[in-house]
């Protein structure tokens, strides 16, 4: 198979033929080349067209080789200015360009598409570094922005400290499963043990067996949930009467955020009022009737009906909710209930839709747009993570065994993160406006005023436990799901109770 003649190839083919023109040169009557470096210097002044005619061929072959140069001085110009064009326009620069500053922060994304273009926006507003995508879905790429077609692992070889280099799977796929299946075919080469040497961020809905330390998952359902939640707690003094009208994705996400986050008072009594196909809901959380009241209202602990009914029918429960979740996953239909319910009903609670632009009425509130969900915070959720591990620091210190971060279980570390995720709910309950305030109010309370708080807090815990389907046991056993402590506040040891004061001593974590 031929292959094309290189730019060393060229000049050594030139030197050749320099060389032969010395020879031929070199031995003839009134010859003015008669040294190699004669033959070189009259080579080069007759390929770059300057012809200074100091020195000349005078035989017939030295001239014939003469006209060679002259030829060749055409085609040796266009290579030079093709392959200068070539490089320009080629990856070549770029990666050079990422050489000479390896030094700096490398946010590589898998693709430019309308939500890393957000993501990358907002990194931008409070960090410095080179952003770097692989693939170009867009019309348009915004400056400051390195598109480069190349694969994660040319990047990744090109970064010498990776603890600098953030990978972040995004691709705008119908099937997620795609981001993460690219993130196992690029670092699975990197996982030394249970921890990646950069960090990774993908966005599926997957959850595998095993994750190793600085391999984050997200996905925009989960992202609206925790938003929702977040901007639009529960009363802490009243008890709300919550609708939740659509269960798909985003529906489902909401209803498990609710269950496990919503704890605002010791005693509550929340209702929620489910309105779609909820079998699969339940058929996957088939252990919430061992903390929750399912189907019938309870006094003393938060109920969840699961409604066959078409909500349309459900006249007395809509009027009288205190807030109505419009939130099924085609925002058309959405937008269609918002207007049923303004046209046929008299609600006295808010309106909450997920619709991917604000709706300007009273007591309408949406969520869900885009521009809140592809945050850093919300997205790479440092701050969250950061806060997780140093609670968890802070717990190993005073309890000998305890694993190290990278050694817990996946479980384990979203546990640890639904602790961090609370941390507004605890601002509001001891009425403070920051951190410091909070811990300064914390540590004002009595001992018995404590323990409340505490007991608040393993009520959290049990319901994080109890969604994901933990039951007791009289011995722990995780493999199973059973553990020992899924028992009321009041029949804990006091060395167990003591233990769900540290959530609450964490908030100086937040202070430093």
């Amino acid at each position: 198979m031929k292959k094309k003649l290189g730019f060393v190839g060229i000049i050594s083919s030139m030197l050749g033929l320099c060389f032969i023109l010395f020879l031929v040169e070199s031995g003839a009557d009134e010859a003015s080349i008669t040294s190699f470096q004669d033959a070189l210097w009259y080579m080069i002044v007759t390929l770059t067209t300057v012809g200074y005619g100091d020195v000349y061929p005078v035989t017939l072959f030295g001239k014939v080789l003469g006209v060679l140069f002259v030829l060749g001085s055409m085609g040796l110009l266009g290579f030079i200015i093709a392959s200068l064009a070539r490089f320009f326009n080629s990856d070549m620069l770029p990666l050079f360009y990422l050489t000479m500053n390896s030094s700096e922060k490398w946010y590589v994304f898998s693709e430019y598409n309308e939500h890393t273009e957000m993501l990358i926006r907002d990194l931008k507003k409070s960090e410095n570094g080179l952003f770097i995508c692989l693939r170009n879905k867009c019309d348009r790429v915004d400056n400051g922005v390195l598109i480069l077609n190349r694969s994660f692992d040319k990047v990744i070889e090109k970064k010498a400290d990776k603890s600098g280099l953030y990978l972040i799977f995004a691709r705008d796929t119908e099937n997620d499963h795609e981001n993460y299946q690219e993130y196992r075919n690029t670092c699975k080469s990197y996982l030394n043990g249970a921890e990646l040497p950069f960090s990774c961020y993908c966005m599926t809905d997957y959850v595998p067996e095993f994750i190793p330390a600085n391999l984050f998952l997200f996905n925009r359902y989960e992202i609206t949930a925790r938003l929702y939640w977040n901007d639009k707690p529960l009363d802490t003094k009243e008890d709300e009467s919550v609708i939740i009208i659509g269960m798909g994705h985003h529906g489902r996400y909401l209803l498990e955020q609710a269950l496990t986050r919503n704890v605002v008072r010791i005693g509550q009594s929340v209702q929620y009022h489910v309105f779609g196909d909820s079998e699969e809901f339940c058929s996957e959380h088939y252990c919430l009737g061992d903390y929750f009241s399912i189907n019938e209202k309870d006094e003393a602990r938060d109920s969840v009906f699961f409604h066959d009914s078409n909500w349309h029918s459900e006249h007395e429960i809509i009027e009288n909710a205190s807030r109505i979740i419009l939130c099924d996953d085609d925002e058309e239909k959405n937008l269609q209930y918002l207007s049923d319910i303004r046209k046929y009903y008299v609600v006295k609670g808010q309106i909450h839709i997920l619709f991917g632009c604000n709706i300007d009425e009273k007591d309408v509130y949406s969520f869900g747009l885009d521009d809140d969900i592809y945050t850093a915070d919300m997205v790479l959720k440092e701050k969250l993570n950061a806060s997780a591990m140093e609670m968890h620091r802070n717990y190993a210190k005073n309890n000998v065994g305890a694993p190290l971060w990278n050694e817990l279980s996946e479980f384990k570390r979203q546990s640890n993160l639904a602790v961090a995720d609370h941390v507004g709910i605890k601002l509001r309950l001891l009425g403070a406006d920051d951190f410091s305030e909070a811990y300064a109010k914390y540590e004002k309370l009595t001992k018995e005023e404590k323990s409340e708080l505490w007991k608040l807090e393993h009520e959290r815990w049990c319901r994080f436990h109890i969604v994901n389907n933990w039951r007791y046991a009289k011995t722990r056993n995780d493999s199973q799901r059973e553990h020992n402590l899924l028992l009321p506040f009041e029949d804990l040891p006091a060395d167990e109770k003591v233990k769900d004061s540290y959530a609450w001593e964490s908030l100086k974590t937040y202070m430093e």
